[in-house]
């Protein structure tokens, strides 16, 4: 039994690596969500104290959360902009230059393989 339970709490682990590897953006934006998920609602909850000084701090916190989810929308378009273009320089690269960039790639794979070659190579 305790086995069982082992090796599925393993088989846990290991796919939720598997998605922050394959996925680390979409990890990343679902912790800033859970994050300000848990801000708004301690903001939420603190709305109701009569204590000044923890209006105070709401008001400051609400400020807080609205500048993080602003920089947070700011910066995600900005960063898909710089995708895009980043993408459209290298396909403009690539139909002008074909042969140099099947040679980088092929230098590359070779350097990858000579690297891996290595780290498998029994010492």
């Amino acid at each position: 039994m305790f086995a069982r339970v082992t090796s599925r709490r393993h088989l846990q682990e290991r796919r939720a690596a598997r998605v922050l590897n394959e996925r680390p953006l979409r990890v990343a934006n679902e912790e800033l969500r859970i994050l300000i998920s848990t801000v708004q609602d301690l903001i939420n909850r603190l709305g109701t104290a009569a204590d000044p000084e923890l209006k105070r701090l709401r008001k400051r916190a609400e400020a807080s959360l609205a500048r993080a989810r602003a920089a947070i929308g700011d910066s995600g378009a900005q960063l898909g902009d710089q995708a895009r273009q980043l993408a459209g320089q290298g396909q403009d690269y690539v139909r002008r230059r074909p042969l140099t960039s099947v040679a980088i790639v092929a230098l590359g794979m070779l350097a990858i393989g000579l690297v891996t070659g290595r780290a498998l190579a029994p010492e």
